[in-house]
């Protein structure tokens, strides 16, 4: 069978490692929150970060797509349905994220609570009531429906175009292209606005007398090197598998520069953040990192090791990018999705824990009181290895299933000449 007509069948070893991660991430979740059923806090705010790690995951694949259809980027056409396929989360992530977010708001976000506004409680909060038109429940909620409704829509279009290349014509797949770069260019400015404010709402309000102006571009980064690490794991898996027998290391030699550079620009972007803020030495910004060094040192200096430190060394070589047997690639692959997971574990779950602590203490002396609640301080624990498995399966199984719905290259695609020749 040519390349061009093969389709990808879910394996049966498929099946049973999205099953095993399902399984063992479901018990042991089961088993974390047993043991955390008086902690609603760690509960509700671990099943934030992990399915908001995954579906900015799908998102970002849908930017990384999309920034190519508008760039004429052909190299990436004989691969394009992995991204295409990572991006169909997002309606299923969205769904999970506002059950979330709907259920657990008072347990992970301390600005929902009514008594911080009110002037005759001593619970108020001057600071909070100052943000509270940006920052209330009714525009919060609204904000998150109309992200996830337009960048689903937007992606299902994308879809779309993508199924029907394949059942026409060369004339149709040239035709639906032009159709699929104005889509794709309304995408990228969408995501360029949504992306800063969405991590905005669901993450940077986690604490909210605090706030950074790098912190969109941050996430952004730290979840682009994630995408890119995964896309590489799947091209592997599907090359020693004989799918995509059109990839060539020139190929792998781009992904592995993109994951090399982006490692360094989130470094970049991390020392920006930090050295600033630090620099600064202003309490009402320095309480973020303050009680992540404090509280967190592990966590902290980690996400700088494995995201930029073991990176850098591992792929600053040319040979490495272009090895057939791409050890080191898969290497530094997980360790990056790894690193990043825990980068953001270190945005949410620290705030999310001294916060809720906080509720109960003196609202004008934050900093300080994040210091008196060291006692609070949670580690990663079996409930939130058990949810990263368990997100990470049924992130896998629904990209391996949506993979298997349609040809593994596009047939029709302008540039699937292009980009099976490509060469740098």
């Amino acid at each position: 069978m040519s390349t061009a007509i093969e389709k990808y069948t879910i394996t049966p070893e498929a099946k049973r490692f999205t099953l095993i991660l399902l399984v063992v991430g479901l018990i042991l979740t089961a088993i974390g929150a047993v043991f955390n059923l008086d902690n609603p806090t760690r509960i509700w705010s671990g099943l934030l970060l992990n399915n908001l790690f995954f579906l900015m995951l799908g998102l970002v694949a849908a930017l990384f797509l999309s920034a190519h259809i508008v760039g004429y980027g052909g190299w990436l056409t004989i691969f394009r349905r992995v991204p295409e396929a990572m991006m169909l989360y997002v309606p299923v992530g969205g769904v999970l994220l506002l059950i979330i977010l709907g259920l657990g708001l008072h347990h992970i976000y301390h600005w929902s609570h009514e008594e911080l506004y009110d002037p005759n409680s001593p619970m108020y909060d001057a600071i909070l009531d100052g943000k509270r038109a940006f920052l209330n429940a009714g525009f919060f909620f609204a904000r998150a429906i109309g992200y996830i409704a337009i960048w689903t829509g937007l992606i299902w279009l994308l879809r779309r175009n993508s199924i029907q290349s394949d059942l026409g014509t060369r004339a149709d797949g040239a035709r639906l292209y032009q159709s699929s770069k104005y889509i794709a260019a309304i995408f990228v400015v969408v995501y360029a606005v949504t992306s800063s404010t969405s991590s905005w709402d669901w993450i940077m309000s986690i604490q909210p007398h605090w706030y950074s102006t790098l912190f969109g571009w941050y996430n952004f980064i730290s979840i682009l090197v994630t995408c890119i690490a995964f896309m590489i794991l799947v091209l592997v898996y599907l090359t020693k598998n004989n799918y995509l027998q059109g990839i060539t290391n020139e190929h792998f030699h781009d992904l592995g520069k993109f994951m090399f550079g982006f490692s360094v620009a989130w470094a970049y972007l991390f020392y920006s953040q930090f050295m600033l803020i630090w620099y600064a030495n202003i309490p009402e910004e320095t309480l973020y990192f303050k009680y992540r060094i404090d509280n967190y040192p592990v966590v902290m200096w980690l996400c700088v090791l494995l995201n930029f430190v073991t990176p850098f060394f591992l792929l600053i070589s040319r040979d490495v990018k272009r090895d057939r047997s791409r050890r080191v690639m898969i290497i530094a692959a997980l360790i990056i999705i790894f690193g990043h997971w825990l980068d953001f574990y270190q945005m949410i779950m620290p705030g999310a824990f001294a916060n809720m602590a906080h509720a109960g203490g003196d609202h004008h002396a934050e900093a300080a009181d994040h210091a008196h609640h060291a006692a609070e301080v949670v580690r990663i624990g079996l409930y939130e290895i058990g949810l990263l498995l368990t997100f990470a399966g049924l992130f896998v199984y629904l990209m391996l299933y949506n993979l298997s719905k349609q040809r593994m290259v596009p047939v029709n695609h302008p540039f699937l000449k292009e980009s099976r020749v490509y060469h740098t």
